[in-house]
């Protein structure tokens, strides 16, 4: 296990992907709701997988259960539930005898609109007002990027190409692509496209944040700003793995298979060696070391302040949280579930901008995996030495501050 997850972090994996129309449907999903006595563990709501592969929504304690689907395993499929900006509705991927669908289910009107599509998505990201569903599924010549329109239910083919990565403008008007080898562009919700190039190779996901976009050319990992300003924010080389908070203040890095590390682009700058995890504050180019070696994924909290790093050990994963005061924390390791070690985590830059595994208020993280033979959704606070075991499960996402 050890040896497997280690080669997936040093894999640059190529995604590829369908073409999809837009007809749709709308359903009304069967809800069951259950009630336990409360237990405090951080604000705010998970979506999960269930053992059978349903649907589910509960508090972080493991109460209030609502079931927002009931057939997995018997005529449908679902997979990645992740949470509208608000809180207040859940986008899904689904395959049932009819055909491929992206699911959108409110939970106060408890119904699901069924949008079609031609491949079964296998990532999706909503903007930031909520109201636009970026989707990446299979496409007859790559990967096809569609944006579905949340309040009509329905869906327009924006882009194909392979590798395809996304990330949405803060201001929810546009996004920025990366796509192929040197591809990168902003797109509108129009479909008017404007070029960043160059951009390289090495790196998978752009993010832009509130300080500009960052990528990656050639040697320089930079940020981009608005006016089309470029400006470097450290050296690197090989493949870099980066997610940056969403105020754009610290971005969290990881090279792997170059010679030189990361360099911060300032006077008399320090090196740093590859495989490992660093965190770089992209004003005053202050260098902080997170691991001494390679990450499966690292995730940043709501209040931008933590990072929660995952770390394999011989036969598991371990939670490394990291704090702005320089401390690290260790929390119990545990075996992550196959379809996120293979699906999720070689792709981490992309979906942590999308999943949260964070509480709202940064004071807990969630997690799907098996500890001593016991697996399910686990809530872990960071004031306690271990994770509560809330649910069988096999994926957990929290929902947002907004939320």
């Amino acid at each position: 296990m050890g040896r497997r997850i280690i080669w997936l972090i040093a894999c640059a994996l190529v995604l590829v992907s369908c073409s999809g129309d837009s007809s749709q449907e709308t359903t009304t999903s069967s809800v069951v709701t259950t009630t336990t006595a409360p237990t405090v563990i951080g604000p705010g709501r998970l979506v999960i997988l269930d053992d059978i592969g349903d649907i589910v929504v509960l508090d972080p304690d493991g109460a209030n259960r609502t079931a927002i689907t009931d057939d997995a395993g018997d005529t449908a499929a679902y997979t990645q539930p992740i949470w509208a900006p608000d809180g207040r509705s859940v986008a899904f991927g689904q395959v049932t005898s009819e055909g491929f669908f992206v699911g959108l289910h409110d939970l106060e009107a408890t119904e699901t609109t069924n949008v079609s599509t031609g491949n079964l998505p296998f990532y999706m990201s909503f903007s930031p007002e909520g109201d636009r569903l970026g989707v990446l599924h299979n496409g007859a010549a790559g990967i096809d990027f569609n944006l579905v329109d949340v309040g009509a239910g329905t869906i327009e083919r924006v882009d194909t190409g392979a590798p395809y990565y996304f990330s949405w403008s803060p201001d929810n008007q546009r996004l920025v692509t990366h796509v192929g080898v040197d591809r990168v562009e902003t797109i509108d919700l129009a479909g008017e496209r404007t070029s960043l190039a160059p951009t390289g190779p090495t790196y998978l996901a752009p993010q832009w944040t509130t300080s500009g976009v960052f990528h990656v050319v050639d040697d320089e990992f930079v940020i981009e700003s608005e006016d089309g300003t470029r400006g470097a924010v450290a050296g690197v080389s090989g493949l870099t793995m980066f997610v940056a908070n969403r105020q754009g203040t610290r971005v969290a890095l990881q090279t792997t298979g170059g010679g030189g590390g990361v360099e911060v682009a300032l006077e008399d700058p320090p090196t740093i060696s590859s495989n490992r995890v660093v965190v770089v504050d992209t004003t005053t180019g202050e260098v902080a070391e997170v691991t001494d070696e390679l990450a499966l994924g690292f995730f940043w909290s709501p209040d931008g302040e933590k990072l929660l790093t995952l770390v394999p050990a011989a036969q598991s994963v371990t939670p490394k949280v990291w704090t702005v005061d320089g401390t690290v924390t260790d929390f119990p390791g545990y075996v992550p579930p196959a379809t996120m070690l293979q699906d999720t985590f070689p792709f981490f830059p992309q979906y942590a901008q999308s999943v949260s595994f964070w509480a709202p208020d940064s004071s807990a993280f969630a997690f799907a995996g098996e500890i001593e033979d016991e697996p399910g959704i686990w809530v872990q606070s960071l004031g306690e030495d271990g994770p509560q075991l809330i649910s069988g499960g096999r994926w957990v996402a929290w929902s947002g501050p907004n939320g």
